[in-house]
């Protein structure tokens, strides 16, 4: 079974909600389950402080006061679907396993009625871009941060968020032979204590479209 239209990509609207739950929590309790930085206020009018997360190779400061997600190098305010995906990873409640097991995305709850548009916005751009450049894939995933893993194909790891993990795997097609390239997104077993499925969709879409991203400087 699947969903007849895809989920919306957040909007700030969608971030203030998430951040309302989230200033409900205790920030050290927070920061000890999500694997972040929790800093209390330290300035004169300042009253809840901040949260200091790492997304891939980028840091992030969660300014509870002026419910903003800043971008520390770029020093401005991040996107609507990365803002969206830190709060959601700071406001969950749930603990975290130690079976850390990489799982297919249609594997965790929910989320088969999800996969055709999986398939659509993450696995089929993988393929546009990468399917037949290995060797941009590679030099890509380790500017990204990714670990080589002894799996199928080109498989890289990666720390998307402190305590979710996203692993990539490519093989290369071959226009000569006619042979279409073949991709794969697997996400760890605890990113389900933090995500939805629909959030994993929005992960995934976000990880391929920084790749793409970085695929493009080059």
């Amino acid at each position: 079974m699947s969903i007849s239209r895809p989920p919306t990509l957040p909007t700030k609207e969608d971030c203030k909600a998430v951040f309302q739950e989230l200033l409900k929590k205790d920030g050290e309790e927070v920061a000890k389950r999500c694997g972040v930085i929790f800093l209390p206020p330290s300035k004169p009018g300042k009253k809840r402080g901040r949260y200091v997360v790492n997304l891939l190779v980028k840091t992030y400061s969660v300014e509870l006061d002026s419910e903003e997600i800043i971008d520390l190098v770029a020093g401005k305010e991040a996107p609507s679907e990365i803002s969206f995906l830190i709060l959601r990873y700071l406001s969950s409640s749930a603990g975290v396993g130690r079976k850390e097991d990489w799982i297919p995305f249609d594997q965790f709850p929910k989320a088969k009625r999800y996969k055709s548009y999986f398939a659509r916005y993450v696995l089929n751009p993988f393929a546009r871009t990468f399917g037949y450049a290995p060797e941009k894939y590679e030099l890509v995933c380790r500017r990204l941060g990714g670990k080589k893993e002894r799996l199928g194909g080109l498989s890289y790891s990666f720390s998307f968020l402190p305590k979710v993990k996203i692993l990539t795997q490519l093989w290369k097609g071959k226009k000569e032979d006619y042979i279409a390239p073949t991709t794969n997104l697997m996400f760890n077993y605890s990113a389900r204590h933090f995500f939805s499925a629909e959030d994993l969709l929005l992960a995934g879409r976000v990880m391929i479209s920084i790749m793409e991203a970085e695929a493009k400087k080059l």
